[in-house]
């Protein structure tokens, strides 16, 4: 990792500029996410894809910065997973790595929401055991009422150069 990766990252890790970064472009710069709302996550992360045949291909990944953020929108709580990559080259495939990012985020929340219920169930406990998931439920262990927290991943271009990985 270059030095130029080591002062953006640690950049964007503050809450007050990861807050106001979303909060520009989500937000048109309103004060919406408040920085001692965010909640720094784990920014590893693992799967095990499904390569050629079935057979398990393991991923292991690492985001720049992420955090999580309970936001109220119209009187409603919003649940948020927020990430910023921080980049001082471009890099023409970032559209496919954040996609890897996001789907592993969402693959482990899955994963966490079916090892929550296998659990409950070995416990015994009433509100579980009275569901009964039907086949899908079951072999996924994600069920119909479950939720997914959505990732929003924020891309910064830091370099005085113009960003042309989008293509022309």
């Amino acid at each position: 990792m270059g030095a130029k990766d080591i002062v953006t990252k640690d950049y964007t890790k503050e809450s007050v500029v990861f807050a106001d970064a979303f909060n520009q472009y989500i937000y048109k710069g309103e004060q919406v996410i408040k920085p001692e709302n965010l909640r720094p996550l784990d920014m590893n992360l693992t799967g095990i894809p499904h390569g050629a045949e079935g057979a398990g291909v393991p991923v292991q990944r690492f985001r720049d910065v992420l955090k999580s953020v309970t936001v109220m929108e119209d009187e409603h709580r919003v649940y948020l997973l927020l990430a910023i990559e921080a980049q001082s080259e471009v890099h023409h495939a970032m559209p496919v790595r954040n996609m890897v990012y996001d789907a592993l985020q969402y693959a482990a929340q899955v994963e966490e929401t079916a090892r929550a219920h296998r659990k409950a169930r070995k416990a015994g406990e009433p509100e579980e055991l009275e569901k009964k998931p039907d086949a899908s439920e079951y072999l996924s262990g994600f069920y119909r009422e479950d939720r997914l927290i959505p990732v929003i991943t924020l891309v910064l271009y830091f370099s005085p150069g113009e960003w042309d990985g989008m293509g022309q």
